[in-house]
């Protein structure tokens, strides 16, 4: 079994006073999924996208779209 990493002092906030505070926290994560699936080997990309796709959930097929904003032309 893996071991459990622990962070000391670790502070995480979200700020959720109306609808803009909520998107902008949306959208950082978003974006620091899309920075972390640049990352990934191509083969890893694609198998995420492929699996996003597979519900019939409009929000999945939205990310998987904007996750290939992340990929080289």
């Amino acid at each position: 079994m893996t071991q459990i990493r622990y962070i000391d002092n670790l502070k995480l906030t979200t700020n959720c006073n109306n609808t803009a505070d909520v998107t902008n926290e949306v959208t950082a994560l978003k974006m620091a999924f899309g920075l972390l699936f640049m990352r990934l080997p191509d083969t890893e990309k694609n198998s995420l996208l492929i699996e996003l796709t597979q519900f019939d959930v409009p929000a999945f097929h939205k990310l998987a779209d904007e996750l290939k904003q992340f990929m080289p032309n």
